[in-house]
C-alpha cells in the first residue's frame, strides 16, 4: 500500500516501498532468464576425414536452446523477429557453396509480432557446404563461422546476438 501525506503526496516512505515492489518485480523476471538461453556448437560433418585443396566439405552447426525459448528460422519472414543468419566469415581460404540446410522448423502465428512465425525448440541443426581454396594452407586450419539468432520465450525477446565460431579441419596438400 503505497503511502501518502495529506496533499496526496507519496511520502519518502511510500516511495521506498514502491522502489522495492520495482525491483523484486524486475529480480523475478531476471531470475528467470538463463546466461544463454542457447548454446552453439560447430564441428565438420565427417571431422576424421582430410579434405583436398578444391575440395568441398560440410559443417554442422547444433543450436541446444533451453525449455521454454526458441531461436527463429533462416527463412524467417521480414517484420518480426530476427531470422538466424549463418555466414562464413571474411578472409580464410574457404567458400560456401548453396545455401543453408536446417531441421524442419515449427510454424505458428504469433500474436505479438502479428505473422506466421517459424522457430527452434530444444536441439537446431544446420549444415553448410564449403570449398577449400585451391591456395589453402595444408594441415589444420580453423573454419570461422558467424551466427546472429534472436532468442525468445513466451513472455520476452531478448535482443539479437551474434556468436563466433570456430572447427578445425585438416587440409591435405595435392
Amino acid at each position: 500500500m503505497l503511502h501518502r501525506n495529506m496533499r496526496g503526496a507519496l511520502t519518502l516512505g511510500g516511495m521506498a516501498i514502491l522502489l522495492g515492489l520495482m525491483v523484486g518485480a524486475t529480480a523475478g523476471v531476471r531470475a528467470q532468464i538463463p546466461k544463454e538461453p542457447v548454446k552453439w556448437s560447430i564441428k565438420p560433418a565427417s571431422p576424421d576425414k582430410p579434405i583436398q585443396r578444391g575440395d568441398s566439405f560440410t559443417l554442422q552447426l547444433t543450436a541446444t536452446i533451453e525449455p521454454g525459448w526458441h531461436v527463429y528460422s533462416t527463412d524467417q519472414e521480414e517484420g518480426g523477429p530476427t531470422p538466424t543468419r549463418i555466414v562464413l566469415a571474411p578472409d580464410q581460404p574457404f567458400e560456401q557453396v548453396g545455401g543453408i540446410a536446417s531441421t524442419e522448423p515449427k510454424s505458428t502465428m504469433d500474436p505479438n509480432f502479428n505473422l506466421l512465425t517459424q522457430y527452434y525448440e530444444g536441439d537446431a541443426t544446420f549444415t553448410m557446404t564449403l570449398k577449400a581454396a585451391a591456395t589453402a594452407p595444408s594441415g589444420k586450419t580453423d573454419v570461422k563461422v558467424n551466427v546472429t539468432f534472436q532468442t525468445c520465450s513466451d513472455q520476452l525477446c531478448l535482443p539479437p546476438k551474434t556468436v563466433k565460431l570456430t572447427a578445425a579441419v585438416n587440409i591435405l596438400a595435392r
